[in-house]
């Protein structure tokens, strides 16, 4: 009967998968080490560890008693700035308050609540600065936390994009008491922040606002019923428009103004649909749609924003915010080449109309003033 033979492994493609399977294990374990540590070996700690083992050969080899109580002061001194390091570190506790109202790359302040939970023994030389990019623009510095005690600072918070930002992780680090080793606690906070798009508009957004400038400020003072606000009187103002009450509490005099009938109203549409350009051209488009709301704010005009998924109509359904909190979390719509913008365009003849779209085809004629990618 005929031996099968099977072929073997060659010894080098043996010798590799060992050492692939070698490299694998000791990756594992040198992660879980520095993650049991979680701490950094100083300049310091090696040149005091290169002297602890100096003095120690030393002593083996000179059989001398007093080298030998140098080497165990040494290594106990060693041993009380670890655990010195560990407990001041332990028990810290942190309360991130972020800003109201928080916008993709601008800086804010926050309010931060550092509290050492230990009640017999206060941290010392404790810095807290963020782990990722987003967060803390730099770190905090605490030289003493006492026991049971409660710090307040404000930091300045900066985000790089728009977004809810959830778990954010902040680390306490510190080198007490001789510098030895850096020793690490990491916080995750459980803050819900809400980051707007930043306020940086396109040259097209800019054209368009200039273009209805003129209506905006036909806005300010009409003969309608609606009040639209108070503003210094002048002289060539008349007296019956003078609001007495405002200017008794101003002490000076303060003219009340309506608002017009035909008060002028400026549709935002953003199509959800980003084709091509992809993830990239609506991040600009929000932060274009975001500038123009902050601006038609500003200058009291009745604008809406509309997409596939929602309308928001300013002042009927909220205010700017209530815009700025929906272009924060806005997704990419699923919806395909085949699904225009038909149904959330305004009416014929109700103000100013920008579409933001990637694709100008998917704007039907007509509808103002279409902006592609």
């Amino acid at each position: 009967m005929a031996e099968v033979q099977r072929p073997s492994k060659s010894r080098s493609s043996v010798h590799r998968c060992i050492v692939n399977d070698m490299g694998k294990v000791w990756r594992r374990l040198s992660e879980a080490w520095r993650k049991r540590l979680d701490q950094r070996i100083t300049r310091a700690g090696l040149a005091f560890t290169l002297a602890v083992f100096l003095t120690g050969a030393a002593a083996f080899l000179s059989a001398n008693n007093l080298i030998f109580l140098i080497t165990s002061a040494l290594m106990a001194t060693l041993l009380v700035s670890g655990l010195v390091n560990r407990l001041s570190l332990a028990g810290l506790e942190v309360e991130f308050h972020p800003p109201e109202h928080l916008f993709a790359r601008e800086q804010a302040m926050a309010k931060l609540v550092v509290r050492n939970e230990k009640t017999w023994m206060p941290s010392f030389a404790t810095r807290l600065q963020s782990i990722h990019a987003d967060g803390l623009t730099q770190p905090l510095f605490f030289s003493m936390i006492g026991g049971g005690e409660a710090i307040t600072e404000y930091a300045s918070v900066r985000f790089s994009k728009r977004g809810r930002f959830r778990d954010n992780s902040l680390e306490f680090t510190s080198r007490f008491p001789f510098g030895f080793a850096e020793r690490r606690a990491r916080v995750t906070l459980h803050a819900d922040v809400l980051v707007y798009p930043a306020l940086e508009p396109q040259p097209y957004a800019q054209d368009f606002l200039a273009q209805v400038e003129g209506e905006m400020q036909a806005r300010r003072a009409g003969s309608g019923d609606e009040f639209y606000r108070l503003r210094p009187y002048i002289s060539t103002d008349s007296a019956r428009r003078i609001d007495w009450r405002s200017s008794a509490r101003h002490g000076k005099l303060h003219v009340r103004e309506n608002a017009r009938e035909d008060a002028v109203t400026v549709h935002i549409v953003i199509d959800l649909f980003v084709g091509d350009p992809g993830m990239k051209w609506l991040e600009r488009a929000l932060e274009t749609a975001a500038w123009l709301c902050a601006r038609l704010e500003d200058a009291g005009v009745g604008y809406s924003l509309r997409t596939q998924e929602r309308i928001v109509e300013v002042p009927r359904d909220g205010d700017l915010y209530t815009v700025l909190r929906y272009l924060a979390v806005v997704e990419p719509t699923p919806f395909g080449k085949g699904h225009g913008l038909e149904q959330v365009l305004p009416g014929d003849g109700e103000g100013y109309v920008i579409v933001l779209t990637s694709d100008a085809a998917r704007a039907p004629s007509g509808t103002g003033l279409v902006v592609g990618s």
